[in-house]
């Protein structure tokens, strides 16, 4: 079926053709009815539905039927043709009651509209949606669950995978198109650090310097061979320097005196509160060619505290952000827009207490103010005999209701994942956010087409005891969470 909707009930699955079809023949042909009952009830499951596609509910032992004006659809599934594939090489939902009891599950397919409904009466005004996501590499592993608390009757998601093949292709390195370059610029007294961007918004470089000086071997493809070079002051406002058409195995040379300024500082006014903070900037100049101007870039003065911008720049994404590890907090404020202004980052509280860690009884108190709050428990492994690590995390997910009773996970679930193990995962950290951080998952529906601005504010308190910092900085790590993050 090319969108199958399933229909749940308590006591079991309606079909509406079979049961008004058997009352009508039921007037005139009383003494053959249940014999009709039989044949055409089983005629329409197997017609219908294959047992492999039905999603399991929590049934009653009574297995009437009922007409489907007497239901109610309490929450929709729609999965696109890429939700499962490179990205998540497997998918599960489950959904349960707010105190924790499974209302249904399945594994996810492509290409399908998942119909949750309940005999009008008996459906929840709100419940718990959890959904897996599970991916497998030669070196590594990760498995993703999330519990979102306290989604509205009526409520539709979207699973929106993306076509990775066309992503390869366009994206993927190999020695034929693969170049590189070698580039030296000196006499840049007093910088903080040097942004190299293609005109495809980022770029792969190594390089090692002195006070005044830096030399790079910076890697590109064909298409891609305009760089903008920013240099960062410790003191002084930032100043690029744009090459067109650089050749593989070209040698080039910056002078600090060729370098130019933007055509325009907007400046970041940050809270003072003793932290040092970072930024981040990229930006559209054309259609086809973004760069990037900033990235994790130390704001040293209040010189720095700016961001240099063309006069042509659109569709930003700027990001500032700190990390206290003494407090153990980190805080990120976040916008993307198709134009851009001053940045004033907001002051922010930092009240948070823990209670009790336990994911069975977890407990906090704190003083935010949020739209939506994550908090997770984590698992990691690396095999030094295989060469590959594993990440299970569990998050609970909520708006600003609180979280509500932990959901029973079904044992078809463990069956299809048993590497998943509950008593493997420990407490990491709790996040509040402001913005667009998931909260499109507790609206009516979600989707990826959203307004044209984008804020969000998110506030992290870690587990100081959960010793995983290294591990986080893994590059194959990293690509993972975030190719995961776009669905």
């Amino acid at each position: 079926m090319s969108a199958e909707i399933l229909d749940f009930y308590k006591k079991g699955v309606t079909f509406i053709s079979v049961k008004t079809f058997i009352f009508r023949r039921y007037l005139y042909h009383r003494k053959h009815i249940m014999k009709k009952l039989l044949f055409l009830a089983l005629l329409a499951i197997i017609v219908s539905c294959s047992k492999d596609d039905e999603p399991v509910i929590n049934s009653d032992s009574n297995n009437e039927t009922h007409p489907v004006n007497d239901s109610i659809t309490y929450f929709t599934l729609k999965v696109n043709e890429f939700y499962i594939g490179e990205v998540v090489n497997s998918g599960y939902l489950i959904l349960n009651d707010n105190e924790g009891n499974i209302l249904a599950h399945t594994q996810i397919e492509n290409n399908k509209e998942y119909v949750f409904k309940a005999k009008k009466g008996e459906e929840k005004e709100s419940f718990t949606v959890s959904r897996f996501m599970y991916r497998n590499r030669e070196s590594s592993q990760v498995n993703f669950l999330s519990s979102f608390f306290n989604i509205k009757k009526g409520t539709i998601w979207n699973f929106e995978g993306y076509d990775t093949s066309n992503v390869t292709s366009n994206t993927g390195e190999t020695n034929e198109n693969s170049k590189s370059f070698s580039l030296k610029i000196q006499n840049i007294e007093g910088y903080n650090k040097v942004s190299i961007s293609s005109n495809n918004g980022g770029a792969s470089y190594s390089g090692s310097g002195t006070n005044n000086s830096m030399d790079y071997n910076v890697s590109f493809r064909n298409n891609y061979n305009k760089f903008l070079i920013t240099v960062h002051f410790e003191l002084e406002k930032s100043k690029y320097i744009l090459i067109d058409n650089i050749q593989d195995e070209q040698e080039i040379i910056v002078d600090g005196s060729e370098l130019k300024e933007f055509d325009a500082y907007l400046p970041i006014n940050l809270p003072n509160d003793g932290n040092t903070y970072f930024k981040d900037l990229r930006a559209h100049l054309t259609p086809e060619e973004i760069f990037e101007t900033a990235l994790f870039t130390r704001i040293e003065s209040e010189a720095a505290s700016t961001f240099g911008v063309f006069e042509n720049f659109y569709d930003f994404y700027i990001r500032v952000y700190t990390s206290n590890y003494v407090e153990n907090y980190s805080y990120a404020y976040t916008r993307e827009s198709p134009t851009l202004e001053a940045i004033t980052v907001p002051s922010y509280t930092t009240d948070f207490n823990l209670i009790n860690s336990s994911i069975n009884a977890f407990e906090y108190t704190a003083d935010q103010k949020y739209s939506t709050k994550r908090s997770t428990w984590s698992y990691h492994f690396n095999d030094s005999v295989e060469k590959k690590f594993r990440y299970d995390s569990w998050s609970f997910r909520s708006n600003e209701l609180a979280y509500q009773t932990i959901p029973e996970l079904p044992q078809e679930f463990f069956d299809l994942y048993p590497h998943f193990k509950l008593e493997n995962l420990k407490y990491e950290e709790t996040n509040f956010s402001k913005g667009t951080v998931y909260g499109s998952f507790f609206m009516g529906e979600n989707s990826s087409e959203s307004n044209t601005t984008k804020v969000t504010e998110s506030l992290t308190f870690t587990n100081p005891d959960y010793h995983n910092k290294s591990f986080k900085k893994n590059e194959d790590f990293e690509k993972m969470i975030k190719e995961l993050s776009k669905l």
